[in-house]
């Protein structure tokens, strides 16, 4: 039997699938059903924010039919909410977003967030939610290099080496946010800021006129980074 508790902000009122009763009971079985912290299952290994089932087993769980779980997944999965991968008798769902809902026990208070659920200040007590904001740059570039990684993996090309460039980049796009009212030196920030520009239709090829997409050197370049939180690319 699972054990804990999850977080749900106010806001989540807010959220675009909110009067989608199937979807917003996914989603919600969904966060209750991941995993806090990494772990090993027959072999498989599951990240944090991830948990092995099938679209049989969500059926069951939830109450809601197959034809509507997929309809539901498909949805989720569209707004880079839900990411999905099949497996041999199993697909292995990951929350994409988990740190943004279920933060950990350090406050975070002055951070920008761009999701539908923004951080809250509420400290949490679960040890297993701690997680630690590195003090140098580069771990912190390294950190926003896998994020990008974990979140795009078969959705958008994901580079395999993080470069000298890379990593002047990306400071040079903290070193910029720290002088607005941004601040994207959390990993957590730079998560919600890839689930932001996840939502444009053009930056993910979605629309009908290019098939291009955005990448991870478009992104942490400063000038690109400021017309996304501006919401220059949205739809």
């Amino acid at each position: 039997m699972s054990t804990g508790w999850i977080k749900l902000h106010r806001q989540f009122l807010e959220w675009e699938w909110y009067d989608d009763s199937n979807t917003k009971c996914l989603f919600l079985h969904c966060l209750l059903r991941a995993n806090h912290a990494d772990t090993e299952w027959r072999g498989h290994k599951i990240k944090r924010g991830q948990f092995l089932t099938s679209v049989d087993t969500l059926a069951r769980e939830t109450g809601l039919s197959v034809s509507k779980i997929r309809t539901s997944l498909k949805k989720l999965v569209s707004t880079n909410e839900l990411a999905s991968k099949s497996q041999a008798r199993s697909t292995v769902i990951t929350v994409v977003a988990y740190d943004s809902h279920q933060v950990s026990d350090k406050p975070v208070s002055n951070k920008v967030t761009l999701k539908s659920q923004p951080v809250d200040n509420e400290i949490a007590t679960d040890k297993n939610l701690i997680t630690k904001e590195p003090k140098k740059k580069e771990d912190i570039c390294k950190l926003v290099f896998d994020k990008w990684g974990d979140m795009f993996e078969n959705k958008l090309p994901v580079p395999i080496k993080l470069s000298d460039k890379r990593k002047a980049a990306i400071n040079g796009c903290i070193n910029e946010m720290k002088s607005t009212r941004f601040d994207f030196t959390l990993l957590q920030t730079w998560s919600e800021y890839f689930v932001h520009a996840a939502k444009s239709d053009w930056l993910m090829g979605r629309t009908e006129k290019s098939d291009w997409t955005m990448d991870f050197d478009f992104v942490i370049t400063k000038s690109k980074l400021l017309k996304i939180v501006e919401g220059q690319y949205d739809n």
